[in-house]
Parts: C-alpha cells; structure tokens; sequence
C-alpha cells in the first residue's frame, strides 16, 4: 500500500523573517478597502446624481405592451442587484482580513485567500457588468430580468429533484418572471433577453480586470478557481519542495487582486452617477493609501 507524503506541521507557515510586518500591511490594506466598500453601502450613494446616466434610467419613458410607463422600478432592480453585490464583496474582504489576524508565527491559510479573493472578483465583476454606464435603459433592465430568468431555471431544476409540489411552485414564478419580461416588451428567446445575453463569469472578470496592466485575466482568474474547486494544480501550487506552505507574493497577489477588483468596481459606479462625482475624491484617498502600502510591500518583495 502506497505511503502518503503528508505535509509537515505546520501546515501553513510563512517563514519569511518579515512576515510579521508584511501580514500588519496587508491587513492595513483590507481595513482600508472594506471600510471604502461599507461607505458605498450608504443609502445616499446609491442616489444617482442629478444629469447622469443612472439618473436618466430612473426617470425613463418605456412603456410596456399594454402602453404603461415602466417607472422607476424596473431600472432600479438593476442598482438593488449591484448594491447587494457589494454587500458580498465587503463580507468577503472581512474574510481575508481574519485569516491574516495573530498569533505570531503566522500560521497562514494556504487556500483561504485565494477562494475568498475569487469570490471578490466574482461578484464585483458581476455588479460591474450590471451597471456598465454605456448600456440604455432596456439593455439594463434586460440583463436584470436575464439574471433572475437564469436563477429561477436553476430552481426549477433543484425543486425538481425535492419533490413534486416544490417543482410546481418553482415552475410558477418561472412562468410568471417569463411574462412579466414579455409584457415590458422585451421578449425573451433562446438564452436572450432583449437582445441581452447572460455572460460568464470569466468573461465578466476578464472585463472587469481589463483596465489592469495584467495580462491573460481568464489564466489568473483559472488559478484562483482551481483553487477554490479543489483542483490538484490549485493545490499543488501551495506546495514547496517537501512543505506546504504559502510564499508572501502569493499572499500579497491575493489581497491586490481583490482590492483591485473593488477599486474598479467603485470608479464604474461613480462614473455611471452614483455618488458626489464621476471621480470622487474619497475614490483617490482610498487609492492612495491602499497603493502606498501595497507598494511598499512589493518593494520589500523585490
């Protein structure tokens, strides 16, 4: 019978003689970035500015097939959708920033961060996708009704499997969503909504990330996932020589990755017309304070 080579314990130490300092940078930097995304869950932000584009969507004329105005309630969906995303996000930050808490040594979760980091750029990418400033008023709508089509199909599919009654009920508010997307006019076809169609999160992290000087976003989003999925490369890319083990750039990826993600997330939103203006100044203080730690890291690493 084959012997497994276990990992020696600890499981997850960080030998760098400077991990004490570094791990303190870090969890400065997650602090910094959660407390940017808790701001941005004030109701007054998600208050378009008067002349912007998501205040226009607010107060739009559409009418549906039957002639009635659409309102204000329908373009906001889209705006609940993202403000709840980012609800996940400052959560999950919460998350990396408890792995990284003393006792010294720092015994450090090997995949933890990573999983979590996906999570953030999953989700982000998600809001950002929903609230591009370049879509019109029904795009919008029709990529909210698009989500909520594609998550009821899901139900229908797990109540299927828990009996008859729970398939019924699925099977209702799916028939009910699908004509409600047709009385607003939009039709659905295929996997399309309004001539919108449903993108994967690779896609939609790539996109996010495409403003990043980092190439090849759906390689770095793969690594992340092979993690969070169990994979043996996502695993074995924690293991060095005869340990397990996570080195301080790895850790420090992790943390840029999902405060980048946040970043780009927070500009979209302000340039679409949430908050004070297209580039408020709360934006640049948050940038400058995270960035000035973080590359203070990378040059300690270099």
């Amino acid at each position: 019978m084959p012997v497994l080579l276990l990992p020696p314990v600890p499981l997850a130490a960080m030998t760098d003689p400077g991990a004490d300092w570094l791990l303190a940078q870090l969890r400065d930097v997650l602090d910094l970035t959660g407390r940017a995304a808790l701001r941005r869950l004030d109701p007054a932000f998600w208050q378009p500015r008067p002349g912007s584009v998501f205040a226009a969507e607010l107060a739009n004329t559409e009418v549906d097939v039957h002639g009635v105005p659409w309102g204000p309630q329908e373009p906001t969906m889209a705006f609940e959708m993202a403000q709840l995303s980012l609800v996940a996000v400052e959560d999950f930050l919460t998350g990396i920033r408890k792995l990284l808490e003393p006792p010294f040594p720092p015994y450090v979760p090997k995949f933890g961060a990573a999983a979590l980091c996906r999570s953030v750029l999953e989700t982000a990418a998600n809001a950002f996708w929903m609230t591009d400033p370049q879509l019109t008023v029904r795009q919008r709508v029709a990529r909210t009704y698009l989500v909520l089509w594609d998550e009821h199909k899901t139900a229908v599919r797990n109540a299927t499997k828990a009996g008859i009654s729970e398939a019924a009920t699925a099977q209702a508010d799916l028939d009910a969503l699908l004509t409600r997307i047709d009385d607003l006019g939009l039709g659905h076809v295929k996997q399309s909504v309004g001539g919108q169609t449903l993108s994967s999160k690779t896609d939609k992290v790539t996109a996010l990330l495409a403003g990043e000087v980092r190439a090849a976003h759906d390689v770095v989003y793969s690594l992340y996932s092979a993690v969070a999925h169990g994979d043996m490369t996502g695993i074995m890319a924690r293991r060095l020589g005869t340990g397990w083990t996570i080195t301080p750039r790895q850790l420090t990826e992790d943390v840029e990755m999902a405060v980048a993600a946040v970043g780009i997330l927070q500009e979209r939103l302000c340039l679409g017309g949430m908050g004070s203006s297209p580039r408020e100044a709360a934006n640049w203080f948050w940038k400058h304070n995270a960035g000035r730690r973080l590359r203070a890291v990378r040059d300690r690493l270099a």
